[in-house]
């Protein structure tokens, strides 16, 4: 049977990463701190979405009791 064998792997892109002229270093620490990724807004989104699940789910129980 054949073997393949592989070597020197790295990850896409990670030459961005190993030279000195990474685009990191241009960044302040006052920058840094500033990058937000946008997860406040995601999370935000998550949590209105779990309540008005909840609330949905509470009101077709609700609507079910009665028909019982």
């Amino acid at each position: 049977m054949a073997t393949i064998s592989i070597s020197n792997l790295s990850a896409t892109g990670a030459d961005l990463f190993a030279d000195s002229e990474s685009y990191l270093n241009e960044l302040t620490d006052s920058e840094l701190n500033e990058t937000k990724g946008g997860s406040l807004f995601a999370t935000a989104v998550f949590v209105i979405g779990v309540a008005i699940g909840y609330q949905a789910t509470k009101a077709v129980t609700a609507v079910a009791k009665k028909l019982v």
